[in-house]
């Protein structure tokens, strides 16, 4: 048996490039600092009607049910 095609017990020597840079760790690539936050986008139109719609449509169901169960009490 060859050790030619084994897998090395030793590690891959550390690469340094002199293309990284260090000088900025904790800023964002944005520019911003760590701590702020970004305004949270407003929630266009036709988002606000679906969330409406189902909305409308959970209590519809809920209603529903609860008519059914009052009809189902109401026949002893």
């Amino acid at each position: 048996m060859t050790t030619q095609n084994l897998p090395s017990n030793r590690t891959a020597p550390n690469v340094w490039s002199s293309r990284l840079e260090l000088n900025n760790l904790d800023a964002r690539p944005d520019g911003r600092a760590p701590g702020e936050e970004l305004e949270r986008p407003k929630t266009s139109k036709i988002e606000r009607e679906i969330i409406w719609a189902v909305v409308v449509l959970y209590a519809g169901i809920i209603a529903c049910f609860a008519g059914l169960h009052i009809y189902g009490l109401t026949l002893g």
